[in-house]
Formats: C-alpha cells, structure tokens, sequence
C-alpha cells in the first residue's frame, strides 16, 4: 500500500503552442474561463488555467513542452493530482524507485513532476498548496460561515 495520500485530482494539463488560441477555442465551445497567462521570467514555459483545472501549457525551443509538442502535437501533456503532503509522497515514490524529474515551488506552493515511464506514458505532477477546499470557500462566499465558538 502506498504512503501517498491523493486528496483530489487538480489539473489536467493540455499541451498547445498557442495559449490564445486553444483557449479561446474550449472558451468558445465549452464556455470555460481561464485566468490570466502564468509566465514566469525564469522558466520556459507558459500557461493559463480554468477554473475548473483544465490548464493549457506551452513553452520555447528549449522547453520539454516543446519537445512534446514536435514528438507527439497538441494533447494531454500531464496530470495533476494534489496530494496531503508532497514531501511524504517523494519518499514513498522514492522509496519504490520512482524520482521526480523536475520540481517547482513557491510561496505555498510545491510541485514535483514524474516521467512518464512511471505512470503509463503520462507525466503525473503531485502538488500540494496553501488553499481553503472549494466548499469553504463557497459558504465564505456566501456568508454562510461562522467562527467555531459561536
């Protein structure tokens, strides 16, 4: 049995070289928004994300997105799954042989990425972030919250 404890799945990350374009198109037939475009001086990479976790991602000549995208074309890049712990999840995955390939993490915010060898051809990410769950959000929201001792 393993130590990784999956809270939910997060993102489904789609490859695409053109942001504007695969997004306006799932806007335009879907009727999902997405944020701002999320690209990071340092990286070479760039995405914008849906609400719901559909997440298109493209990036420069020296990117790995890049060289997914002249091997394969646009498609499922990745698959995100928040975990309770990222840290506790690499030395279990370690502890099965299994070592992330590249890592990102800001300010309450950590993910590792695994290779697609290790999970059926698809590259998975396990992240963990500082966030409320959506539901409480949801009641915050809508004023339905209350402090415990009340």
């Amino acid at each position: 049995m393993s130590d990784v404890e999956v809270v939910s799945l997060d993102r489904v990350l789609i490859a695409t070289a053109d942001l504007e374009a695969s997004t306006r198109q799932f806007t335009e037939l879907l009727g999902l928004e997405f944020g701002a475009v999320v690209d990071p001086p340092a990286a070479p990479i760039a995405n914008r994300t849906s609400r719901i976790g559909v997440e298109f991602v493209s990036g420069d000549d020296s990117s790995a997105v890049q060289r997914f995208l002249e091997r394969n074309g646009p498609g499922l890049y990745a698959v995100s799954f928040e975990v309770a712990d990222v840290d506790e999840a690499r030395e279990s995955l370690a502890a099965n042989g299994v070592d992330p390939v590249d890592e990102v993490e800001l300010e309450g915010f950590h993910e590792v990425f695994y290779h697609p060898s290790s999970f059926e051809g698809v590259m998975v990410a396990l992240t963990e972030y500082d966030r409320p769950h959506p539901a409480e959000s949801a009641a915050a929201e809508s004023g339905w919250t209350r402090d415990a001792d009340d």
